[in-house]
């Protein structure tokens, strides 16, 4: 599970809950928030993938399993299957569940210039079109200030992905998720259709940008019935402990 940009693993929080048993979740972060919050931020696509291709390996997941990325972490799923694909004999993604972004042939970079170098207002300005920060957040110093370190650091490495990466296959199943109520036309998520060698599902869901908590038990239905069940036969357990297939 792939996080949002300024996000942390929280987002799948419902959605972790509301997984069937045979499923085994394993949320990742980027360094800078969560558990990693002493880390410093990577600023391109390709560092996040890299960090993640590691984490990955640390939590043992092996054989062939899922990717379930949400707005920016939809773009860093598809790069990750894809490098996963270019390394014969390590894990494999069959299917990356993309949610909450456009097809990346359609994106346009979120910034004019540098993300790196925008000020704190325009940063806010462009998370607003996303939901944004919890009010919450905004009305606190310390939390706003690291709140938009992180989207600054995110915005950078979805910035580079448009950039430099946006033209990336994978030969993994693709399932395009996204709320009824978010910004992205029809048109720019069957743009998906692009990024995927294999068949190509497009599933909405009532709500807008984190419609992946408001729906959490629909959503995991949805996961659940585009991966396969697990056999009678005993399952092999992970390095990480853990049994069945992996998302």
């Amino acid at each position: 599970m792939l996080h949002h940009s300024g996000g942390t693993a929280r987002v799948f929080d419902g959605l972790v809950r509301a997984l069937p048993a045979w499923l085994e979740p394993v949320p990742l972060e980027l360094p800078g928030r969560g558990r990693r919050w002493r880390e410093e931020p990577v600023h391109t696509a390709a560092d996040a993938v890299s960090d993640l291709d590691a984490r990955l390996a640390d939590a043992g997941v092996t054989g062939e399993f899922a990717i379930f990325g949400h707005s920016m972490g939809a773009y860093l799923g598809l790069s990750l299957a894809a490098r996963l694909e270019q390394t014969p004999g390590q894990a494999r993604c069959s299917v990356l569940f993309a949610s909450a972004n456009l097809g990346p042939l359609r994106a346009q970079p979120l910034f004019e210039g540098d993300p790196l170098h925008a000020d704190d207002e325009e940063v806010l300005r462009v998370a607003a079109r996303f939901g944004g920060p919890a009010p919450q957040i905004l009305e606190n110093a310390q939390l706003r200030e690291h709140a938009v370190r992180l989207l600054r650091a995110d915005f950078a490495v979805c910035d580079s992905f448009v950039r430099t990466m946006r033209r990336t296959t994978t030969e993994s199943h693709l399932v395009v998720c996204c709320g009824t109520d978010d910004l992205f036309s029809d048109d720019q998520l069957d743009a998906w259709r692009l990024s995927s060698a294999a068949e190509t599902d497009i599933v909405r869901f009532p709500g807008g940008h984190f419609y992946v908590d408001d729906e959490a038990e629909a959503v995991a239905r949805t996961v659940a019935a585009r991966l396969p069940a697990p056999s009678a036969e005993p399952v092999t357990t992970t390095a990480a402990g853990g049994e069945g297939s992996s998302l």
